[in-house]
């Protein structure tokens, strides 16, 4: 299986948009999900332990660098600063 990374807006029960919700698919076919009330255009600068506690299938750093670049290719659709 191929690591994934998907972002879209969470509405919750139709309601206008708050914040975001991604998810995470490692190479095992395991996938979590998280909730941002207000990601930044980045997240270059945080460290493994902090997508750690997002996503706890991501494990190492192939994983840690996967979710960063995909994070930036997906919030661009929806975040213009």
């Amino acid at each position: 299986m191929r690591l994934k990374f998907e972002m879209w807006p969470h509405i919750p029960h139709g309601k206008p948009q708050n914040g975001y919700m991604t998810r995470f698919t490692d190479g095992k076919g395991r996938d979590t999900e998280s909730w941002w009330s207000s990601p930044p255009m980045s997240i270059d600068h945080v460290g493994p332990e902090y997508l750690q506690q997002r996503h706890r299938n991501c494990l190492n750093a192939r994983h840690d660098a996967f979710i960063k670049r995909r994070y930036k290719e997906e919030i661009v659709k929806y975040r213009m600063e």
